[in-house]
């Protein structure tokens, strides 16, 4: 959602932590009860819902320096497989790795993945793969990048910022996800996995101060209740008091964030064919984002904006509020011929924004935007897996989505409402956009010749929504006056599927084609009388891979190529201020995926990665453009032919390399030095490829501690190190043009114990 203009008629698995003994402490069987039975209620009566946590499919194994890589095992066919295995292109990262690098929020993901470009503006999350993606910040768009944790898609963007605490591993699958994950995504999917709880009681508390008035503690326990019940808990907090900037006009600090995240979960083993994992989670941020004029630009109204560019200097003052929660139920049964698995979750999310839409301090041209978004989501997917080591690899389940999409309201109050004659107060809108679909598939891998092995994957989506809109003034001194109202219907019913070959070179070597088709599912504008729907997009992949092993296993290097042709794209405009989801014509992008992992010599490890891709749309003729007035704001142009321009967010090359050495000190413990260098070589951020974003380098680093028995560890840590400037996000509006800023240099300690 984003309104800057307004009438009343518009309507990769490096080391894992653990590695080092730790001190088990004896807890009486009562006390584990109390601790993890009473952290329980606690959840259940923070929030009326928690985010939903199912169980974890995997466990993702660390390198060894000394004897080379080791294995990591993925489930991006939803089953457990040594990565090198799979004929897909997917990255994953340790809990340790994701220490070490100084990832902490999903939207950190991008630094150490090559081909991810990881955003978030105003508590939206806004991932893009290989240049797959959408800067939507509506209540009913879901992402072409889609977000699973524990197996639990979510379908809210609202709703897609974790941190990253009591965490296992993640996964980055590359390319579209047509059969085998719930709902379609065109981009590729993101996989959080959590901790599992165990019988053996043990947990990790710890403590960081930072700039920017930076204090937070973390806590995760496990433990068992009963022989067959296990339950963990894991807490986060975090409070940034002191802004990176400030309000000019307030004087109050901006991009400040404070956030808590609670997640708990229980497993229940009652038979060995038998295991339930219910699991609950909570999280809650306040923050102050702000959106500033571009760089170099004027707003209509205004002067060019020169101050901090973490800071504003707008008459209203901006806030965020982002609640999310959900319960997941992951059942599963062992009937000795194939293993049955249900996910039962429901989620909601709410997100309440309110921001200056114009940023000038003239209070006669002000412009207060209030936002209400609320995501209420249920699923359930049944499927069948067949058990390891049959002919016939195969999974076959019904996956079903029932979501509401609401704005209760959009609210917008100030000068600009108003014209003489006309005193308006404020313009409200209200929409609901329901979806209900239920989509069948099955996926089979078999040898057909000499050891190369045939894959099929066919998932058949059938989609319906439902949208309802209201629009209505308020003039003071009597009940809003309605304006507009409208309904709408969208059916989809579509295929997607996966066709694969793949062969065993060598025991080291591993090689592969694969064909894939993925959809997005269209929807209509949230703030548009008439209504004004979108089309489902569609994105044809083809790729040749190679997973390589060398040196002993000390070098594993992986090598994808890919070509994609993509038709209807979805993309972003704002023809009166407010959002416009619509369909582009057609485009094509091709490009190479370099993956390494290489372990050289003793307590030495490194990893890293290249993308190269080139993209352009080959039929546009009704893009939006757009040209800066001289005197303040933007004239948009709403035929711009952009065939052969670039596609939004999507950059010609993207490095990352993260190296690690841990330096022994014997009866003192261990020092580890550990470092990420992320470079992306820039990209567009509209049709037009006006707005632009140059190439930016991203340096964390961090050294870490360790004492001989595990006991303690202390992080020194610094991310963003050379207060590298650049933009996440820039939007051509009739009133100008807007930009908002990465992070910029954070650092600070982490003191950690283990029990």
């Amino acid at each position: 959602m984003r309104i800057l203009q307004c009438s009343k008629n518009m309507a990769r698995c490096q080391r894992t932590e653990g590695t080092k003994p730790t001190v088990k402490h004896r807890t009486s069987q009562r006390t584990r009860v109390a601790l993890l039975a009473g952290s329980s209620i606690a959840i259940l009566l923070s929030f009326n819902t928690t985010p939903a946590i199912g169980q974890s499919q995997q466990a993702a194994a660390a390198p060894d320096a000394s004897s080379g890589v080791e294995e990591v095992v993925v489930t991006a066919q939803r089953r457990k497989e040594n990565i090198q295995d799979v004929p897909v292109s997917v990255e994953a990262f340790s809990a340790g790795q994701l220490k070490d690098n100084l990832i902490q929020s999903s939207t950190d993901l991008g630094v150490i993945t090559p081909g991810l470009v990881s955003a978030a503006q105003f508590g939206y999350y806004q991932p893009h793969l290989r240049g797959i993606g959408v800067v939507a910040t509506s209540s009913s768009v879901e992402s072409q990048v889609a977000v699973y944790v524990d197996g639990v898609y979510y379908g809210a963007q609202a709703g897609s910022i974790f941190q990253l605490a009591g965490i296992d591993h993640i996964e980055v699958d590359k390319g579209p996800q047509g059969t085998l994950f719930g709902r379609n995504a065109t981009g590729g999917l993101i996989q959080i996995v959590t901790k599992d709880p165990e019988q053996e009681f043990s947990g990790e508390a710890g403590i960081t101060v930072g700039n920017y008035a930076t204090v937070g503690t973390s806590l995760y326990v496990t433990g068992g209740i009963t022989d067959k019940v296990a339950a963990n808990l894991s807490v986060y907090f975090n409070d940034q008091t002191e802004g990176w900037g400030k309000n000019l006009y307030t004087g109050q600090a901006v991009n400040y964030a404070q956030d808590l995240a609670i997640r708990n979960k229980f497993k229940f083993t009652p038979t060995d064919d038998d295991t339930l994992v219910l699991a609950m989670d909570y999280e809650q941020d306040h923050s102050a984002p702000v959106l500033i004029p571009a760089p170099g630009t004027t707003p209509l109204g205004g002067p060019p904006y020169t101050g901090n560019p973490w800071g504003a200097d707008g008459y209203y003052q901006p806030r965020n509020i982002e609640k999310q929660g959900g319960i997941s139920l992951n059942y599963q049964h062992d009937f000795g011929w194939a293993r049955l698995e249900s996910i039962t979750a429901f989620l909601q999310s709410s997100l309440y924004t309110s921001f200056d839409g114009t940023l000038v301090r003239d209070f006669d041209y002000a412009l207060n935007i209030e936002a209400t978004d609320l995501h209420l989501q249920f699923t359930q997917e049944v499927d069948l897996h067949s058990e390891p080591g049959d002919r016939v690899n195969w999974t076959a389940g019904v996956y079903y989505y029932n979501a509401d999409a609401r704005y209760q309201p959009v609210t917008l109050t100030g000068g600009l409402l108003a014209s003489p004659g006309d005193p308006l107060l404020q313009y409200l809108t209200y929409s609901n956009s329901h979806a209900n679909s239920v989509a069948p598939f099955a996926q089979a891998t078999t040898e057909v010749y000499d050891g190369i092995n045939l894959t099929l994957g066919i998932r058949y989506t059938i989609e319906d929504k439902h949208f309802f809109e209201s629009q209505y003034g308020y003039y003071g001194g009597s009940p809003p006056e309605l304006f507009a109202n409208a309904t709408g219907t969208l059916n989809t019913d579509k295929p997607s599927w996966r066709i694969a070959l793949d062969r065993k070179i060598t025991p080291d070597i591993m090689a592969y084609v694969s064909y894939s088709r993925g959809i997005k599912s269209g929807g209509f504008n949230d703030q548009q009388i008439p209504l004004r729907p979108y089309a489902p997009e569609t994105l044809d992949d083809y790729e040749i891979g190679a997973k390589t092993s060398f040196l002993d296993h000390r070098l594993q290097l992986d090598v994808t190529g890919f070509y994609y042709q993509y038709s209807n794209i979805q993309t972003v405009s704002y023809p009166a201020g407010n959002e416009l989801v619509y369909n582009g014509a057609e485009a094509e992008l091709y490009g190479l995926d370099i993956d390494f992992k290489a372990a050289p010599f003793k307590n030495f490890t490194v990893s890293g990665g290249l993308e190269v891709m080139h993209d352009g749309f080959t039929k546009f003729p009704d893009a939006q453009g757009s040209t800066p007035i001289p005197g303040g704001g933007t004239n948009l142009i709403f035929d711009y032919n952009a065939v052969g321009k670039r596609l939004p967010i999507a950059p010609d090359w993207i490095f990352d390399i993260s190296p690690m050495y841990v330096i022994p000190l014997d009866a003192n413990g261990d020092l580890s030095l550990a470092a990420t260098v992320s470079y992306n070589d820039g990209f567009y951020f509209e049709p037009d490829n006006r707005l632009h974003q140059g190439p930016y380098t991203v340096v964390n680093v961090s050294t870490t501690w360790d004492s001989p028995n595990g006991d303690y560890s202390v992080q020194l840590w610094a991310k963003n190190l050379a207060n590298e400037v650049y933009t996440q996000g820039q939007y051509s509006q009739g009133n100008g043009d807007y930009a908002i800023y990465a992070p910029p240099r954070t650092y600070g300690a982490t003191v950690k114990m283990n029990f």
